[in-house]
C-alpha cells in the first residue's frame, strides 16, 4: 500500500509543478493587463474634488472623520456636521492641516428636520453652493418590528 502512495506522489511531483508553471505563465500576464487597464480607467474617470463643497454628517469621529480627512487631502472645501460639536474643533484643525482651504463646522442633529434645513442653509450661505453630500451620521432607535404602528415613526431616518 505504501508503495502505491509513493508512486502517486512521484507522478504528482512530475505533473503538478510544470502544470502550475504553465498556468502561472498564462494567467499572470492577463492579470497584469487587467490591472493596467483598471489603473488607466480609474485615472481617467476619477472626479477631481479640489475646490468642490462637500457636506459630511457625522464628521466628529469614526468613518465621517476619516471621510473628511480624505476629502481634505483632495483639497475639497468642507462643511462638517455633527451633534457632538465639542469634537468638531479637533477635526477642523486636522482637516486644515491636511489641505482643505475652507472649512466650517456646524453642530446639528440630523434626526431633526429643522436642524437639517439650518445646516444646509448655512452651507449654501457660506459657499453659495453644495456639490457633494455624505450622509454618514448614524441614527438608531431600538424597536421591535411587531411594535411598529406607523412608518412615520421612522421619519427621523429620512
Amino acid at each position: 500500500m505504501a508503495n502505491h502512495i509513493d508512486v502517486i506522489t512521484h507522478i504528482m511531483n512530475l505533473i503538478v509543478p510544470p502544470f502550475m508553471l504553465l498556468v502561472l505563465l498564462l494567467v499572470y500576464p492577463l492579470y497584469l493587463i487587467y490591472k493596467f487597464i483598471n489603473f488607466i480607467t480609474r485615472l481617467l474617470t476619477s472626479e477631481n474634488v479640489a475646490g468642490k463643497v462637500v457636506l459630511v454628517t457625522g464628521a466628529a469621529a469614526g468613518i465621517g472623520e476619516q471621510i473628511s480627512y480624505e476629502y481634505a487631502r483632495r483639497r475639497a472645501r468642507l462643511v462638517l456636521v455633527d451633534v457632538r460639536g465639542d469634537l468638531l474643533g479637533r477635526v477642523v484643525e486636522n482637516v486644515r492641516s491636511f489641505g482643505s482651504s475652507d472649512v466650517i463646522a456646524i453642530t446639528a442633529d440630523v434626526s431633526k428636520e429643522e436642524d437639517c434645513k439650518r445646516f444646509v442653509d448655512e452651507a449654501i450661505k457660506h459657499f453659495h453652493r453644495l456639490d457633494h453630500l455624505v450622509n454618514n451620521a448614524g441614527l438608531a432607535r431600538v424597536k421591535l418590528f411587531e411594535e411598529i404602528q406607523n412608518f412615520s415613526d421612522f421619519s427621523y431616518l429620512l
